[in-house]
Order: C-alpha cells, then sequence, then structure tokens
C-alpha cells in the first residue's frame, strides 16, 4: 500500500512532466515554429503562394494602366504582365477588359474616343514588332 507522501510525489511528478510536456509542445520561437520541430503548419503562419493565383481583373488593370497614359505606353509593363499567361487566359482577360474608350488620335481614354476592345487597344499602342510578337503567342485572340 502506498503512504499519501508517495502519492503526493508521483502526483507531482506526473503533474510537472506533463506540464514541461505542454510547454514545449506549444512553445514556438521566432518563426512561429514548434521548438520540439513538428512540422505542423498553421493558417496564420504566413504562407506563402509560390504560384500566384490568376486574376483576369488585376491583368487588365495593370494592361490599362500601362496603356493609358499621357506619357505613353508602357510596353515593359504590358509584357511583364502577359508573361506566363495562357491563351484561356488571355480569353478571360479580353473578356474582362471588355470595351472601353479609346481615342486614336490622342492613344489614351480621353474625349472623343470610342468604345474599343483589348485587341484593338495593344494594335494601337504596339508598334508591329511587339504586336505580332503578342499574336504569336495569342494567336486565337489577336
Amino acid at each position: 500500500m502506498m503512504t499519501t507522501k508517495k502519492k503526493v510525489i508521483i502526483v507531482t511528478a506526473s503533474v510537472v512532466i506533463l506540464g514541461l510536456g505542454v510547454y514545449f509542445l506549444t512553445k514556438t520561437n521566432k518563426n512561429g515554429k514548434s521548438v520540439l520541430g513538428g512540422n505542423k503548419k498553421y493558417i496564420d503562419e504566413g504562407d506563402i503562394n509560390l504560384v500566384p493565383t490568376f486574376s483576369a481583373s488585376q491583368k487588365v488593370a495593370l494592361l490599362y494602366d500601362a496603356m493609358n497614359r499621357y506619357s505613353g505606353t508602357d510596353e515593359t509593363q504590358i509584357f511583364e504582365t502577359l508573361t506566363g499567361v495562357s491563351q484561356a487566359q488571355f480569353r478571360l482577360i479580353s473578356k474582362t477588359f471588355g470595351l472601353k474608350n479609346y481615342n486614336r488620335i490622342l492613344g489614351y481614354n480621353a474625349i472623343g474616343g470610342s468604345k474599343l476592345p483589348l485587341k484593338t487597344w495593344l494594335r494601337e499602342e504596339l508598334n508591329d514588332a511587339d504586336y505580332n510578337l503578342l499574336r504569336k503567342k495569342f494567336p486565337m485572340y489577336l
């Protein structure tokens, strides 16, 4: 039969061991990782998407900004925006772009323009070599 003193020692030791276990399992270092390792990931750990999600509306905004400038077209931004875009994605971009007012005399959205699709905006804004390069990449839509 155990004495009361032995029971107290066993219970105390169990509580201390259990407490230390919980402490080390929940303690994290400055990077938010468990001190004991364990590669568990939590939503708030700041996971980075290695492959960004495609957003046609975001691409349209970038293209529109690159072309609708008083100071001239930013061809680099156009090509950077369309880098890695598939035919199907370009179709979505073109559809999302819709018809936007374009003044062919001034070369951007101004009074006196007409509503034109992305294809026409690109044709008006880019030189022949750049436009033909895009036509090779997106032959179904340009």
